[in-house]
């Protein structure tokens, strides 16, 4: 399970799309100008703000999880203790 979690946690490799973020002139890109038109219209922007957010609320949650096994975890361990003292 902490396996798990923490591949939830890791970031992606790629945070832009490449294709927008392409400057040098010798790259291949077959059609500038079309390029160009998607970056100055604002093409994908949305879809990644959106997609960014999605990431970091399930980052949250994990980490939220984590803190709640944790003190779950720490609360059995000192209910244990407590009760192995009475007796």
């Amino acid at each position: 399970m902490l396996h798990y979690l923490i591949s939830r946690l890791r970031r992606s490799p790629i945070r832009e799309d490449a294709m927008l973020k392409r400057t040098e002139t010798r790259d291949g890109v077959k059609n500038v100008q079309f390029v160009s038109f998607l970056q100055q219209s604002g093409f994908r922007k949305r879809a990644l703000d959106r997609h960014d957010k999605t990431k970091r609320f399930k980052k949250s949650v994990a980490i939220l999880a984590i803190w709640s096994f944790l003190i779950a975890c720490g609360w059995i361990a000192y209910e244990s203790a407590e009760a192995l003292e009475l007796f």
